[in-house]
């Protein structure tokens, strides 16, 4: 082999583990903002268009519902055209997302833009799973995987913190128009810094995807009530706080950045000791049954705001911690699959619930059951997602 040729990669092999990780972790914060950009700046969306809660709800679901079909053909793509060019396409369509948002006049185009954002979730975690798969060394894919995992809860905090200070000083427009620089700059160094795709191990031409085997199924079933839980609390937590606690602002917003600051850690605590777990149904057993107990506090609040704080950093600590492991096993390589395609089915899961759980909890908030209504709504799908855990983790212990 030449000698170039051996030098090139062994510098490709030494520098992937500290150019790759930081990268993907921003791509996928940026992948997921727009979920916590409108949950953070619900307030103030709802005075400027005057819209009603489940017309605020119809926002994210729009993303989510774009996401859920793209989800399907996305871990093919990935598998197809490989890691690092879908990767780069995903961070251009955030950049000219954001900039449709914060130029959108009208709650319709709002929507369109919405519906835009589903691409590049639906691309985040096929692309960035593909890459840890292609370039690290499966001892090493765990913790990578949880710190990359750990820029949607880094996003979740920035939003909570930036962009309620921001649209008050401001607008709320120029709060979304921030992301578009960021979104541009972090593809110029990804391009730079990611290694280039390998060929393609499987079929070289696009066809239908194919359909999830018995532990990805059970694992979308999984996924799907965890995002229906999860999703209101993200999208409706700061108007709440706002219209029934009476907080500021300010302060509401400050809920999601506990989310955030709460799912970092524990997105790497789960990743890591997921891998030491024969069985992952453990590991997802135990997170979605304490978010169902956590979620139980939000309501209770009523009765003293500080209750809201403690559940929501029982949410944070225990449900965001899903997406990880549930990445994890996918990653092993053992029962699931394809890793591209395994991994965009999986998010399928979890988009469809963030779709359909902000259109319901919007529609009992406005009705007569009120916020209260859709809380129970939240604690009944978490505890829902803990009994499926329960039921798969036969199928799930033998795939992982």
């Amino acid at each position: 082999m030449p000698l170039n040729t051996t030098r090139a990669k062994h510098e490709q092999l030494v520098t992937t583990p500290r150019t790759l990780v930081p990268a993907l972790t921003t791509g996928m914060g940026l992948s997921m903002l727009v979920l916590y950009t409108i949950g953070s700046l619900g307030p103030f969306i709802v005075d400027d268009l005057g819209i009603t809660r489940s017309g605020l709800g119809l926002l994210p679901a729009a993303a989510f519902g774009t996401a859920t079909v793209m989800s399907l053909y996305a871990g093919h793509l990935t598998d197809l055209l490989g890691g690092r060019r879908v990767f780069l396409a995903l961070l251009a369509v955030i950049g000219a997302d954001f900039a449709l948002l914060a130029a959108s006049p009208s709650y319709a185009l709002l929507l369109v833009a919405l519906c835009l954002a589903g691409l590049p979730q639906a691309l985040a975690n096929p692309s960035t799973n593909k890459l840890i798969a292609a370039h690290l060394p499966p001892e090493r894919r765990a913790l990578a995987i949880g710190a990359k995992q750990s820029g949607i809860p880094l996003a979740a905090m920035g939003a909570g913190l930036v962009f309620p200070a921001l649209a008050g000083a401001a607008s709320w427009r120029v709060a979304v128009l921030v992301v578009v620089p960021v979104a541009l700059l972090t593809a110029l160094v990804a391009r730079t810094a990611l290694p280039r795709d390998p060929a393609p191990a499987g079929p070289t031409r696009f066809g239908l995807p194919q359909p999830p085997n018995a532990p990805t199924r059970w694992l979308m079933a999984y996924a799907l009530l965890i995002g229906c839980g999860l999703s209101p609390l993200n999208t409706y937590l700061p108007l709440y706080a706002h219209q029934r606690l009476g907080m500021s602002s300010t302060e509401a917003g400050a809920l999601i950045s506990a989310i955030g600051l709460a799912g970092i850690a524990v997105r790497l605590m789960w990743s890591r000791i997921s891998t030491r777990l024969a069985d992952i149904s453990d590991a997802l057993l135990a997170i979605a049954g304490t978010a169902a107990v956590c979620s139980a506090l939000i309501p209770a609040s009523t009765h003293g705001s500080w209750l809201a704080w403690v559940g929501t950093l029982g949410l944070g600590t225990a449900a965001a911690a899903a997406n990880a492991v549930a990445m994890v096993a996918v990653t092993r390589g053992r029962g699931f699959g394809l890793t591209g395609h395994a991994s965009g089915l999986v998010s399928m899961g979890f988009f469809a619930g963030f779709a359909v759980g902000p259109i319901v909890f919007g529609r009992l908030a406005d009705g007569a059951a009120g916020f209260g209504g859709g809380w129970l709504m939240v604690a009944a799908m978490l505890a829902l997602a803990t009994v499926c855990a329960r039921a798969g983790r036969r199928t799930l212990a033998a795939a992982a």
